[in-house]
């Protein structure tokens, strides 16, 4: 168990940039060497993709509730339609 959190988290590194280049060098290598490992590599950055998607998602969400809330302001109206 503790080798797989290590290997995720190792890919976790390599797909956000955090590795050193050495690093980065050895780790690209056992990719063309290793198909299970560049399976993973892809399983997870598709994990990263659709984690972001759901983060916009919520962002978007969350603003828009925020702009119906002032929307009911009527101060904030008033100032909007000054401008």
């Amino acid at each position: 168990m503790r080798s797989e959190l290590n290997e995720v988290y190792l890919i976790d590194q390599y797909l956000l940039g955090r590795l050193s280049k050495e690093e980065e060098q050895v780790f690209e290598a056992s990719l063309l060497l290793d198909e299970a490992v560049a399976e993973k590599v892809e399983s997870q950055r598709t994990a990263h993709r659709l984690i972001r998607r759901y983060a916009r998602k919520e962002e978007r969400r969350r603003l828009e509730e925020i702009y119906q809330l002032l929307l009911n302001e009527p101060d904030f109206v008033h100032q909007i339609k000054i401008i």
